[in-house]
């Protein structure tokens, strides 16, 4: 018998949870019984419950996450140290490559699908505790029903980037019955109703919570304008790309800025109402670098010079903030570990770390074309995101690179270098957003707005927190039409972002702004294939990275814009095969005709 995957992860996925109060409480499983479920919903602890069981639901999907928005960047060489503790080595290598296989579980979908599906328990079901529960209050469901919309969305707006053309749905999915019409929805409509739902909630969420860790670690007002930035931004690219008229895509760029001033506007209102609660924290020095945005200092590395030039250990205070304390002045939205609840976060050891058990290096040569082999030992990034590894402080002979930025980090000096040694700690929060990743957005809509100088502007500020010596920012006045803006902001995310999952996203991104192509699109044909613009993310990204041996390959196995997007796992094509199809560039037919047991 046909058994959907999609709904193994989700209608039989105990979805509730009793008596929670943060983020760190224990969530006791509920019985997968209707009408047990329809007697339920009593007040708000309920939904509570489910609300806090997103979120850990989400936190269970980060591997996945980080393989469709990164690993097939130009970010990263597979680790050189096999070991066999690497059971996945030889899948990462074959997705680098740009063999995408449909069987892989890595493209199994279904634990977001319950992410989402919690989010609509809580949105079904809030309105009814709102009659039940006298001390629940319409002002508390209103914030709520803005979260919930905003963590659905935010879910499906990974799953869209991901694979392109995804089942969408709203409803409350409880059984295979409730999936025989859920069907695939063309990428640019389900982004559409993603962006129409958010914006009906902006501004209805919370400003922040009681606990700091619930401040930044849930979706709050803050989170929510950050959301509609990037979606709007990946619309315009999108549109672009595909031929839409001048002015929508100046529109999109416009929603770009405004609602990513909107998340930096929050942000510092949320950071003065946590000044000055129970919860201060140690305050760093700040500096807006002249980046022309208000409500946007950046943390400042007060005694990163002195120290380099001294020789001594290097504190860099925006790494010590944002990474290692977590939950910075600069987060917007992170997922929370700690050691102390036992949460840890084994995604970054898998990934990232430094033990010969980690899949991945850094690819140092694409980190130099990022910001030029002159200035290497003078970014501070390059210390924590990709130098040098080794255990013993005595020793010459230097190994691999590795990304550690989410490690606990020493520096030192080596023979006049700084090296970088790291304890393997794996309790340090996952961040999805932050304050430089919301200013970029808005410096590559400045760029597609034809606003150079204020492009310019933001990611010279971010470079200059960063470097030693550099009293200004790297752009020149050269860099001063779209293409080559674009490029610097490119650069700039890759540099800043190495190891936070987002890099191929804006690969793909970039290659859909430019679009072009030959050939219809094979499922959308009144658009051309996008074709030139993945030759182009081919030649000016990765095959300037680890895998630049391979361009002429991977433009043939990408081929199209499809080739940018994830195989739909098998087993949700023989699930439901005539309402889901493969993506075309993928579709080898591996186990389609088989039953699954």
């Amino acid at each position: 018998m046909k058994r959907n995957k999609y709904l193994s992860n989700i209608a039989l996925l105990a979805v509730a949870a009793i008596g929670a109060a943060s983020c760190d409480d224990f969530l006791t499983l509920y019985p997968q019984d209707r009408v047990v479920e329809e007697n339920f919903w009593e007040d708000k602890n309920d939904l509570e419950g489910v609300r806090y069981g997103a979120y850990k639901q989400l936190a269970s999907t980060l591997d996945h996450l980080i393989i469709w928005g990164d690993i097939r960047s130009d970010a990263y060489t597979l680790n050189p140290v096999y070991s066999s503790s690497q059971g996945s080595y030889y899948t990462y290598k074959k997705i680098t490559e740009g063999l995408l296989d449909s069987t892989l579980t890595a493209y199994d979908w279904g634990s977001v699908y319950t992410t989402i599906n919690f989010c609509n328990k809580v949105l079904s079901h809030g309105e009814e505790v709102l009659e039940r529960d006298a001390q629940f209050t319409r002002t508390e469901w209103e914030q709520m029903k803005a979260e919930m919309t905003a963590l659905r969305a935010f879910n499906y707006f990974y799953l869209l980037r991901a694979f392109k053309d995804i089942p969408y749905s709203n409803e409350v999915i409880n059984s295979d019955e409730d999936t025989r019409a859920f069907a695939a929805t063309p990428q640019m409509e389900v982004l559409d109703i993603l962006i129409n739902d958010v914006r009906q909630v902006a501004g209805k969420g919370r400003n922040r919570n009681v606990q700091l860790i619930d401040t930044r670690g849930l979706m709050t007002n803050t989170s929510i304008y950050a959301l509609l930035a990037e979606m709007y931004l990946w619309r315009s690219a999108l549109r672009e790309g595909r031929g839409f008229s001048t002015d929508s895509v100046r529109m999109d760029a416009d929603s770009v800025i405004y609602f990513g001033q909107k998340s930096l506007d929050y942000l510092a209102t949320q950071n003065q109402q946590l000044t000055s609660s129970t919860h201060d924290r140690p305050s760093k020095k700040t500096d807006d670098f002249e980046s022309g945005l208000t409500n946007a200092p950046l943390i400042k590395n007060e005694d990163m010079e002195n120290d380099y030039n001294a020789q001594r250990s290097i504190t860099i205070d925006s790494y010590e903030a944002i990474f290692y304390s977590g939950n910075s002045d600069e987060s917007i939205f992170e997922l929370q570990f700690s050691q102390e609840n036992s949460r840890k976060n084994d995604a970054v050891t898998h990934f990232f770390g430094h033990s010969n058990g980690t899949h991945f290096a850094s690819n140092e040569q694409a980190m130099t074309n990022a910001v030029g082999s002159k200035l290497v030992d003078k970014d501070s990034r390059m210390w924590y995101s990709c130098m040098r590894y080794t255990t013993d402080m005595s020793r010459d002979q230097l190994e691999e690179g590795y990304c550690l930025k989410w490690m606990d980090n020493l520096y030192y000096f080596t023979n006049g270098r700084v090296v970088t040694h790291a304890e393997n700690m794996s309790y340090h929060n996952w961040i999805f957003y932050r304050q430089t990743d919301v200013m970029l957005m808005m410096a590559e809509a400045f760029a597609v707005l034809g606003q150079y100088q204020r492009c310019r502007n933001i990611v010279d500020a971010i470079q200059m927190r960063n470097m030693l010596d550099q009293k200004t920012g790297l752009s020149v006045s050269s860099d001063n039409n779209k293409d080559k803006c674009i490029d610097l902001v490119m650069r700039e995310r890759l540099i800043e972002f190495v190891g936070e999952g987002k890099r191929w996203f804006d690969l793909v991104r970039y290659a859909e702004r430019i679009g072009g192509g030959h050939n219809p699109d094979p499922r959308e044909p009144q658009y051309t294939d996008g074709a030139d613009g993945v030759a182009k993310m081919v030649d000016n990204y990765l095959a300037k990275g680890a895998y630049s041996r391979l361009s002429q390959n991977l433009k043939n196995r990408l081929k199209n814009r499809y080739g940018l997007y994830c195989p739909i796992y098998f087993k949700e094509l023989r699930a439901n095969k005539y309402l889901i199809r493969q993506n075309p560039v993928w579709d080898r037919r591996k186990g389609m005709d088989t039953e699954e047991e």
